[in-house]
């Protein structure tokens, strides 16, 4: 086989192989909630960075280990209720003002790659707000077409949508009945 030939057979091969490290498409959850208490009361539980457990029934504990509890860059150690995972988050924004927080996951027994989540707590007037929980990420096995069992694109959309959900019906009804 002549040199062209070589090269362009190289080049197909590798053209070919691209694909098998073509990473998993973005997923993206948003979960929105009504909250009959004011937002300010609203951000005060869902914005406190370190105490997730307060509201989280997923969340069985969770505790700074750098920095202070509303600090950007501050990360958490968060223990998951039920099976007692770990997981370590970093809070990449902060934004009292506007009552809004970013957050991605550091290590420990993640659920997703290219983890991003986002809570913001909108003032709805009257006593109300309305709570948005929203997350952008990549299954576990975002390099392969065939992910194995509980690392496919389902598995990180089922456990994150039933986090999310399960995490703002009970903050509403612990405030609301909290201000009754």
């Amino acid at each position: 086989m002549n040199r062209l030939a070589k090269w362009f057979a190289g080049a197909a091969l590798a053209a070919s192989s691209l694909s098998a490290f073509a990473d998993a498409q973005d997923l993206n959850i948003f979960h929105t909630i009504t909250i009959d208490a004011p937002a300010d009361e609203v951000w005060a539980m869902i914005g406190d960075f370190g105490g997730i457990q307060r509201w989280a029934p997923g969340a069985e504990s969770s505790r700074l280990i750098l920095h202070k509890r509303n600090e950007t860059g501050a990360i958490r150690l968060l223990r998951r209720r039920g099976d007692g995972t770990q997981v370590t988050e970093k809070l990449l924004d902060y934004d009292p003002d506007n009552r809004r927080m970013a957050y991605t996951y550091v290590d420990g027994v993640v659920r997703a790659s290219d983890y991003y989540s986002e809570v913001v707590v909108k003032d709805a007037g009257n006593g109300h707000c309305v709570v948005e929980w929203r997350g952008r990420f990549k299954r576990l096995a975002y390099w392969t077409d065939e992910p194995p069992q509980e690392q496919d694109d389902k598995s990180a959309l089922d456990f994150l949508n039933g986090a999310y959900k399960s995490g703002l019906d009970n903050l509403k009804k612990m405030l609301e009945e909290q201000s009754r």
